[in-house]
């Protein structure tokens, strides 16, 4: 076993042991809370507190019911075998009233329902008869107090996902304190010497409320826990007035600080010691509250906070962590915005080089022939085609093939006869030409720069505005949604609200059924909820079961594509050497864009394949820094513009395929044809722009096609078709084999080695040639029921 994996075991058997550990601790307190209910007698003969509590718990938290049936039935032993009896058949009857198909009744009146059924038995039977008044009196309250309980302990006992995420509002605190004065009337035999539980207790919580809540917290406390008390034991209702003026007091010396709560909590019992003889104010009394005080100064400071953020939570302190989230998020945009503006620095104000040759597709006479003897038979009606070398000549320059600019220059000699100052009035026309293409261009391109970092600062901004507040919205509405399909989704975050590149993480209770998974729910409502609300499709991207605080799942989603993009590329240089000048790249700028770039320098050396390569490299540097794709067009046109070597240039195709929408954006810089082969239509995508690094294009438009599943893209270099045979002829016979093959059932592996193959038996590739194959298909999820391959298959049958 390795070292990480090692690691691994050792952290999945903590985090068991911690599991275990927690559940063993919730189950102890349910055992003593189901212990002390048990033992809490009203009016001195009803015990209406245990059924109700295991109803709740029973529902709630079925893994800790086998501790408050245990704690329930030792906490009746000691009231008589016979009352454990009574509660084992109350739950027995509990059980068979919720378990019986052909009504649903509410909780609560199933608790009292099987309270009254066996209490009437049971008193039937003892009494052999019907039972007395008062022994009904009693049943009575027994019922109505059991159907009572199981209201509050519906508010206070929330689902285990809601502990730590649910707010405690009043009706939830008013809850817990009648369940826990049940409890204190429980406790009242719990007397060691001069020690009382139940005294120490109601101390302790009075001043710890007193910490948290001041005067108004502290008042309720005791009013509410002295009057439940006093009237479950039919006396000493004095204790009231004596619990109320304590929280008074003590909510009053808060404002001392620790030492004040406890000395206000203790001067109300002096006062009525003195005042009042016949309250029980006796030695075990005062022990126990002055034992609670001292607990109560020894408690951590942290606990009364973590307990008032809770109750009273600070607004202050949400926005504080908003603003810190806000400024880490404005410094990482301008982070990457300083980034790109040093990107573009580099790029375009840091290459001195020097300026390309422009291609001259029509030629004025020059001023030397405007003068000559000779003008009309150059330039007249007798025209030797004089236009046609100049034009020849400033085509050459472009290209920078010495050879042929040196014939084109020996034919101008032949036919003029002032061919030295022809010459330099052409250098002088090349030269203002290759100017103007550079200012016009650099102007251009610094116009399209300032174009994107303007948008840039525009989506700062409008992030720095908005951003803050719509996580907030657009998880409550999802919330709202979810709620209103009565999916338990306790707590939902909202990590990228991008249109394309959302992610929502959904904290949901795992399954609880046999045949359902944890991911049921997720797939067949949550994913048509996101769609409604956000108009596109997602996925689940992950799931995570987590016992911490308690068990539940981690359903991850995505936005999702509708489409996918499965490519093939054949690639072969000429003669097979080491060198082509084809250079290509297929790459994901995110999940919902696919980028396609295919380049071919001039020649198959080493020196064109370098050529190819830098643009693309240049190219994919620009789409990761966002910058729009005419922009980066037309910088790279003025950047490879600058080359040093004259008579370098390079075509560039390039595509991206936008998966979410079936889109088709394509830019062509002397780049061939591409096709899109849909069933037996063709469609095809060409440009007249010239290669990069030519100063006479002036603009590199986008063509948009719609694309639809099963569609076949096709991108090839020149190299394809030879020079020999006809071009036309070449085109069509390379789309009919394309067409035969792309509806076949092969692999797009098999398809273009297929395609390739049948043409080279017709025509023979000269020269480096790349053809990309791509194929665009449905995205069908794992869990659907309908699939299309199946369905088609099943109607050709």
């Amino acid at each position: 076993m390795t070292s990480v994996e090692w690691y691994e075991t050792a952290n999945v058997d903590d985090q068991k042991s911690g599991a275990r550990k927690r559940q063993l601790l919730i189950g102890s307190l349910f055992f003593l809370t189901s212990f002390f209910l048990a033992q809490s007698v009203v009016f001195e003969a009803a015990v209406p507190f245990s059924v109700p509590f295991w109803a709740i718990i029973r529902s709630k938290y079925k893994e800790y019911a086998k501790f408050v049936l245990i704690g329930g039935l030792i906490g009746c032993y000691f009231l008589g075998f016979g009352q454990v009896l009574i509660l084992a058949l109350q739950i027995g009857m509990y059980e068979c009233i919720q378990r019986f198909r052909y009504w649903q009744l509410p909780q609560s009146i199933a608790v009292s329902l099987a309270v009254l059924i066996v209490q009437v038995l049971w008193q039937g039977v003892m009494h052999q008869g019907l039972p007395p008044v008062l022994v009904q009196f009693y049943v009575g309250c027994e019922v109505a107090l059991a159907l009572i309980m199981t209201l509050f302990m519906q508010v206070l006992f929330v689902n285990s996902y809601e502990w730590f995420t649910s707010h405690w509002t009043y009706e939830r605190l008013g809850s817990a304190l009648v369940v826990f004065a049940a409890m204190l009337t429980g406790m009242q035999a719990v007397v060691i010497s001069y020690f009382s539980l139940p005294i120490f207790l109601l101390q302790l919580l009075i001043c710890f409320g007193a910490s948290v809540g001041s005067v108004p917290l502290a008042t309720v406390i005791g009013a509410v826990l002295g009057a439940l008390i006093g009237v479950a034991k039919l006396s000493f209702t004095g204790m009231l007035s004596v619990a109320t003026l304590t929280g008074l007091c003590a909510g009053m010396g808060a404002r001392a600080g620790r030492f004040g709560v406890a000395i206000g909590s203790i001067l109300p019992s002096v006062f009525f010691l003195f005042y009042d003889a016949t309250l029980p104010l006796d030695s075990v009394y005062f022990t126990s509250i002055a034992i609670g005080s001292l607990v109560f100064l020894v408690l951590p400071k942290s606990y009364s906070d973590k307990v008032r953020n809770k109750l009273f939570p600070q607004r202050e302190e949400v926005l504080l962590a908003r603003q810190h989230w806000l400024t880490e998020h404005v410094t990482f945009k301008l982070e990457h915005f300083q980034h790109f503006v040093h990107f573009m620095k580099e790029l375009v104000f840091e290459r001195f080089m020097t300026a390309p040759v422009a291609v001259k597709e029509e030629v004025a006479p020059m001023n030397t022939c405007l003068s000559c003897f000779r003008h009309d038979r150059c330039w007249g009606a007798q025209n030797n085609g004089m236009d046609k070398l100049m034009t020849d000549w400033f085509h050459m320059k472009g290209v920078g093939k010495e050879s042929s600019i040196h014939r084109v220059e020996e034919q101008i000699r032949y036919k003029c006869v002032k061919a030295t100052k022809i010459f330099e009035e052409l250098e002088t026309e090349l030269y203002r030409e290759r100017i103007n293409g550079q200012y016009f261009h650099g102007k251009k391109m610094i116009a399209l720069q300032l174009r994107d970092m303007s948008n840039h600062l525009n989506q700062l901004i409008a992030e720095m505005k908005e951003e803050t507040i719509s996580f907030v919205s657009v998880e409550k509405d999802i919330i709202q949604r979810l709620k209103d399909a009565h999916i338990e989704c306790f707590q939902l975050d909202v990590l990228s609200n991008k249109a394309g590149a959302r992610k929502i993480v959904c904290a949901l209770a795992p399954a609880r059924v046999n045949w359902e998974e944890d991911t049921t729910v997720a797939e067949r409502m949550i994913l048509p909820i996101l769609y409604d609300i956000f108009e596109e499709p997602f996925e689940i991207d992950k799931v995570v079961a987590c016992d911490v605080p308690f068990r539940h799942i981690q359903v991850s989603f995505r936005s999702a594509i509708s489409f996918e993009v499965e490519y093939d590329i054949y690639s072969m240089s000429k003669d097979a050497t080491l060198y082509s000048g084809d250079s290509h790249a297929l790459f994901q700028l995110h999940p919902g864009l696919f980028a396609i770039l295919l380049s071919d320098g001039m020649g198959q050396s080493k020196e064109a394949q370098h050529e190819s390569r830098k643009l693309i490299h240049l190219m994919r540097e620009c789409l990761n820094f966002n910058m729009n794709p005419e922009t980066a067009m037309h910088t790279l046109h003025y950047v490879m513009s600058l080359k040093q070597q004259d008579d370098m240039y390079a075509t560039l195709d390039f595509a991206l395929v936008d998966l979410q929408h079936g889109d088709l954006w394509s830019w062509k810089a002397g780049g061939m044809s591409t096709y899109i082969l849909r069933g037996k239509e063709v469609l095809k995508v060409e440009s007249n722009a010239a290669p990069v690094g030519f100063l006479s294009i002036s603009a590199v438009e986008a063509e948009k096609r719609k694309l639809k599943a099963g569609d076949v893209i096709l991108m090839h270099s020149d190299g394809l078709f030879s020079s020999i045979a006809d071009w036309d002829e070449q085109e069509e016979s390379f789309l009919a084999f394309a067409q035969q093959v792309a509806s076949t059932n092969k692999t797009i592996q098999d398809k273009l080695t297929t395609i390739m193959q049948s043409f080279q038996s017709y025509y023979a590739i000269e020269d480096d040639c790349t053809v990309l194959m791509l194929e665009v298909t449905h995205v069908v999820p794992t869990w659907a029921v309908f699939k299309p391959a199946q369905y088609s298959m099943s109607k050709s049958s």
